[in-house]
């Protein structure tokens, strides 16, 4: 089979392999010339190999077989995708193994890829970077449930000040607490108590593990997924995203009470709930009901971004501090404009454009001070929609920045975001944000509209004034907008627009059709 020739620039495709406790996980990513980055194909295989220990500590010639066999199935797959690089890592199950040693090296010698062993504090740090570089949360805590270990993080202007490894995690506390089935109220306090005895030896210092009441509290990992899946389905929420999602501590609560009373057979009804997770969930939604009563958080986010990411960011950032973008929003925007292949200079200029803009009107709809870093990103990101196809544009656009990897925005934001960015009429623009109406207040549709009308007049000026808009004069009246451009305006365009930005900004828009001498 030929392999596959990467997109975007024809630069190198690399192999990503979590070798985890309970799931190993492989992610495929493209990376072009030109910076651009994109998942092509990700496999998992539960392996369970924190299941798999026997009692003499060793994990045994049977499971380094079935390892090598998952692992070896990677490896085709990748080179289908014409793989150049590998980068695989193994975490605590294959840490507390007595043999764990040998089977990496028996997985190298059979398939060719090195898997790295990450010591607990490595693997909360790749969490960590994966996790804050999809997300633009500056202070609070971290939490990476897996199969056989708990990761606690510790950051303060996104930089970590401290991390945990607690030696439970879904699987072998499951296993350890008798939490499989039904789960008895008093194992589950034993799970709790011997998770609090456990911090207390291992806390870096006395204020370490302390409450932190109003911090946010991010979550990595299935478990933390799987309830959020889980929550999802039962409010039967719009959007079918769990990255950046929010969980309610309180609700985290009724859920672990609510599981560890249910067999696996009728967790299994419940909606979301796969079938290698049911007897998993009692145990992992305990430990997360724990750290949440524990450090007190205002509120969960859901990562879906976690170790693998982490491996590919601190590949991709080597040379950045911390191997961390210093602007999540500004950098997921830039990489998708370049896989829909906007031309940068046409990018940069527009989203310029917009930015002056808006500075002014803001004003005319009390926008709050956060928006205005939506507003070039909508006129960056407009035009991409025509890779799907020309034809219907602005509803290709609504769908990739509703649905794609467009990162730093909670989901409401990302709302505005998408329906600004693809916007072509409000009569359009609220009929495409009607089946979001429990996320958004009307006031954020009034927004949106405001922030897609700018998006659109930015682009109508650079077109009419051909390609020229900037430096311009923008003067707001009692009755109008006027802007007067540094080069003569055809009109064309921003004529289009002129009755969506009168119901926007309750003035009318006059553009000068000659630039001042």
């Amino acid at each position: 089979m030929t392999p596959h020739t990467p997109a975007g620039g024809g630069g190198p495709t690399l192999g990503i392999i979590d070798l985890g406790s309970n799931t190993v996980r492989l992610s495929i990513v493209e990376l072009g010339r030109d910076g651009a980055y994109r998942v092509r194909h990700e496999e998992k295989a539960a392996l369970r190999l924190a299941a798999r220990l026997h009692s003499d500590g060793s994990l045994g010639p049977d499971t380094t077989d079935a390892t090598v066999a998952v692992v070896r199935g990677f490896a085709a797959i990748g080179a289908d995708w014409g793989v150049h690089d590998w980068l695989a890592v193994g975490t605590a199950a294959v840490r507390a193994a007595t043999d764990g040693a040998a089977l990496l090296a028996e997985v190298q010698r059979q398939t060719g890829i090195r898997v790295a062993l990450l010591s607990g504090t490595e693997e909360a740090e790749l969490g960590l970077i994966g996790a804050l570089n999809t997300l633009a949360e500056g202070d609070g805590w971290l939490v990476d449930i897996g199969g056989a270990s708990t990761e606690l993080t510790r950051f303060v202007g996104r930089r970590s000040t401290g991390s945990v490894s607690l030696p439970l995690g879904a699987v072998n506390a499951a296993r350890r607490f008798d939490l499989e089935d039904r789960a008895p109220v008093g194992a589950v306090r034993e799970l709790e108590r011997t998770l609090a005895t456990t911090l207390d030896g291992v806390a870096p210092t006395a204020d370490w593990n302390a409450p932190a009441p109003g911090a946010t509290l991010v979550g990595l990992g299935g478990t933390v997924r799987a309830l959020a899946k889980l929550d999802r389905r039962e409010r039967r929420y719009p959007l079918n995203l769990t990255h950046h999602y929010t969980l309610e501590p309180v609700r985290v609560s009724g859920m672990a009470e609510r599981l560890a009373g249910m067999t696996t057979r009728e967790r299994l009804r419940l909606p979301g709930v796969s079938s290698d997770r049911a007897d998993l969930m009692a145990a992992g939604a305990a430990i997360l009901a724990w750290v949440t009563r524990h450090l007190r958080p205002q509120r969960l986010v859901v990562s879906g971004s976690g170790l693998r990411e982490g491996l590919f960011y601190r590949h991709l950032l080597r040379e950045l501090p911390g191997h961390l973008f210093s602007d999540v929003l500004q950098a997921s925007a830039r990489n998708l404009e370049r896989l829909h292949g906007i031309p940068s200079t046409r990018a940069d200029r527009l989203a310029a454009l917009a930015e002056a803009l808006w500075s002014d009107l803001a004003p005319l709809v009390a926008a709050p001070a956060d928006l205005a870093r939506l507003a070039p990103v909508a006129a960056r990101l407009r035009e991409t929609g025509t890779a799907m196809g020309y034809y219907d544009w602005p509803r290709h656009t609504f769908y990739l920045l509703r649905e794609g990897r467009i990162f730093g925005l909670d989901h409401r934001e990302r709302l505005i975001l998408a329906a600004a960015a693809g916007f072509e009429s409000i009569g359009r623009l609220r009929a495409a944000l009607a089946p979001y109406a429990g996320l958004l207040a009307p006031q954020d549709v009034r927004l949106a509209e405001a922030l897609g009308v700018t998006a659109a007049l930015a682009h109508a000026l650079d077109r009419d004034c051909l390609c020229a808009a900037l430096p311009m004069q923008l003067t707001v009246l009692p009755s109008a907008v006027r802007i007067v451009p540094h080069r003569s305006s055809q009109g064309l365009e921003v004529g289009t627009l002129a009755s969506d930005f009168r119901k926007c900004f309750s003035r009318a828009l006059a553009v000068a059709a000659d630039a001042p001498a």
